[in-house]
């Protein structure tokens, strides 16, 4: 009687052990956003998603990944950064460029962003997160709409991503 009392008290310890390695583990999804709270600066830690250079933040996918777009005023240069779903980590892609139609301004002119090397990074052409084009158009153009084209990202492909500057498309 006494062995099988000690017997059921491991194999309740055991249990209780298992059962608290599953909740440690996390058996929550790995991005459960609220969507409102981040807007507020709430949820996921208290952090709002903040575009590292100040730019236009375009969310691809359901918090899958990110294009920061940051435009020079006065000399038409437009810069895209391609981050993480929380746009804190940099995305090295391996793409000939990214492609966008401006339907507010005039002649809806379509831009290719090349992309960017850095010798600072140790990215290169066809393995950067940087990309950038210089258009007279986008000289002075504080706001504008847009649409992406396709790429791909992490396998995963998105395509006629509509956002608006300097805004972004997150809401």
């Amino acid at each position: 009687m006494k062995d099988q009392f000690r017997f059921r008290n491991v194999i309740g310890a055991l249990l209780a052990l298992g059962v608290v390695a599953v909740v440690a583990t996390g058996c929550q999804p790995e991005h459960d956003h609220d969507h409102d709270a981040h807007a507020d600066g709430e949820g996921d830690g208290g952090h709002a998603h903040t575009p590292p250079h100040g730019g236009a933040p375009v969310l691809l996918g359901d918090h899958f990944y990110h294009l920061e777009f940051v435009l020079d005023l006065e000399t038409g240069v437009l810069d895209a950064y391609c981050l993480d779903g929380h746009l804190e980590n940099f995305i090295r892609l391996p793409l000939e460029g990214i492609d966008l139609i401006l339907s507010s301004v005039d002649g809806t002119p379509a831009l290719r962003l090349l992309p960017v090397a850095s010798s600072a990074t140790g990215e290169t052409v066809g393995d950067t997160s940087h990309f950038r084009v210089q258009s007279d158009v986008l000289v002075g153009a504080a706001q504008f709409e847009a649409l992406l084209g396709r790429i791909e990202i992490g396998g995963q492909v998105f395509d006629q991503v509509r956002f608006s500057y300097p805004e972004g498309n997150e809401e």
